[in-house]
């Protein structure tokens, strides 16, 4: 495994789930996520680890950020549906974060289509990426594990199914109840 592969390995054990990596004769044969995570002998969900590297050099930015989101989001799509195309288990994108200029209000805007003031109101201007061409594929994923180099944690759920969003909360323990909605 790799370097954040195994990060977000140890981050599920700590929460009593185990990650499982594809054997090699399925990833030969097709694009897979990166795990099968159990919670005992039960699938709990598929997860998906994408890395995001610092994407600055003297001062500017090389790649957008934005546009980096949105392809690894529709690639891990690609990803979860060669495993899981009738979307019968949870799928998890599990991003770690190097890059001090992305965060998870990043992720937010490429989600939602909206900038979040710091008076929490909404500013549409991300549009083309919400409604671009993850636009029916970010539904497919069911939560977002936020890994960052320099700010806590964070979880970013789609609530797309309601089963799974239940599950979801509780193998990470965390309360629906106190779930911040962020309204598109």
């Amino acid at each position: 495994m790799k370097t954040d592969e195994n990060k977000v390995a140890e981050y599920l054990a700590a929460k009593g789930l185990y990650a499982i990596v594809f054997p090699k004769e399925e990833r030969r044969n097709r694009k897979t996520p990166d795990f099968r995570v159990f919670r005992g002998n039960a699938l709990a969900f598929f997860c998906e680890v994408k890395s995001i590297s610092s994407s600055t050099s003297e001062g500017y930015r090389i790649d957008p950020v934005f546009n980096r989101l949105t392809d690894d989001i529709h690639t891990a799509v690609k990803q979860f549906d060669a495993v899981n195309p009738r979307v019968e288990t949870p799928n998890v994108l599990a991003f770690v974060n190097h890059d001090r200029y992305c965060g998870i209000l990043d992720l937010i805007g490429v989600l939602t289509g909206k900038f979040i003031a710091e008076n929490d109101q909404t500013h549409p201007i991300y549009l083309k990426y919400s409604e671009g061409r993850i636009k029916e594929e970010k539904a497919r994923i069911h939560l977002f594990l936020w890994l960052d180099d320099f700010k806590p944690d964070r979880f970013l759920f789609s609530q797309t199914h309601a089963g799974f969003h239940k599950s979801l909360c509780g193998w990470f323990e965390i309360d629906q109840n106190a779930i911040k909605l962020i309204h598109p």
